[in-house]
């Protein structure tokens, strides 16, 4: 640990250090992490088998999801063979540097997942708002290429770590989160970059609840102008995927709030918070996976969770809403 007296000699990464023993906290906290990781991987790895062996999901809607959910597992991970053990463990003699490499792995795939939700809520906003347009705005190619440029520009971004001094940051077990690490003893406690990360999050979580909002006011509107086409199927298989997705982002936002206040900096006195805000980015990732089987009952059908003929056939929702409208237009 950086003593606060500075007296003592300065040591580069201290902070990702263990104490050297572990206490009743550490054991709660290490955990929690590697439990709560470990069911998001798992419920993520369901969610991708999910979206392979459904048709309803071979469509952009499952291919962002894919992506989106990617990254999640990605994220956890990490915290699964590292973040939680070293918690754990507490280990004093540990380089400082897989607390680094464990930040950048971890933050590189949440930002493919942050980036990609917001592409999620787009897709459903369009699937309702302009179902004649649908296939159009998402066609295969179109749909690979937003995947792939957004997987270059987390890249980037990620790079600009190795461009500008003083700005790593890393997990420190023993503040139980993501910490910065201190070039010197009279520079700044934070990250500009790391700053600049979460509020960037924030900020496409905030554009993807906007998102969320049109929707919905589509949704309302559609109900209660158009009793028909709300009974259809389609329609509301498509009520279902937003639902799914406005759970997210809204558990999503309330993890980023705190993300945003905890901002990497090093604090003892704030061990429970730096604790809480890490499990609320776990469980959001959790949320995201379960909810794929929360909101569509051909996945709980398909699961066995609950009753119902599964048909291989079923077609792919926007897909058979752009039909509709079509059909209905050309009458």
């Amino acid at each position: 640990m950086v003593a606060s007296n500075f007296t003592e000699e300065f040591v580069w990464g201290s902070e990702l250090v263990g104490r050297g023993e572990t206490t009743r906290a550490d054991t709660v906290v290490g955990f929690t992490i590697t439990l709560f990781s470990t069911l998001s991987v798992a419920v993520g790895l369901l969610s991708l088998y999910i979206v392979y062996k459904l048709p309803i999901f071979h469509n952009a809607f499952g291919a962002f999801w894919v992506s989106r959910t990617v990254g999640e597992i990605g994220a956890n991970f990490i915290h699964v063979v590292y973040s939680g053990p070293v918690t754990l463990l507490q280990p004093k003699d540990i380089n400082p540097l897989f607390g680094i490499v464990s930040y950048m792995v971890c933050v590189y795939f949440a930002e493919i997942a942050c980036s990609m939700h917001q592409y999620v809520s787009l897709n459903r906003m369009l699937a309702v708002c302009a179902p004649l347009k649908y296939k159009t705005l998402f066609t295969r190619r179109i749909t690979t290429t937003i995947i792939v440029v957004t997987t270059v520009q987390v890249t980037s971004i990620m790079g600009l770590y190795f461009l500008f001094p003083c700005n790593w940051i890393g997990y420190g077990p023993q503040y139980y989160e993501f910490i910065f690490v201190k070039c010197g003893e009279n520079e700044r406690d934070w990250s500009p970059l790391g700053t600049f990360l979460n509020r960037g999050c924030t900020a496409l979580c905030v554009v993807s609840l906007l998102m969320d909002c049109v929707t919905f006011y589509k949704i309302i509107k559609i109900r209660v102008t158009n009793k028909s086409a709300a009974q259809d199927e389609a329609f509301r298989r498509n009520v279902r995927f937003f639902a799914q997705t406005a759970v997210q982002n809204i558990s999503m936002m309330l993890a980023l709030a705190v993300i945003v206040i905890v901002n990497n900096e090093r604090s003892f006195g704030k061990a429970v918070l730096y604790a809480t805000t890490f499990d609320a980015r776990i469980l959001t990732y959790l949320n995201n996976g379960l909810s794929i089987i929360l909101f569509n009952p051909e996945v709980r059908r398909f699961l066995g969770i609950s009753k119902g003929t599964y048909d291989n056939r079923i077609e792919d929702s926007t897909t058979t809403a752009a039909t509709a409208s079509s059909q209905t237009t050309q009458k």
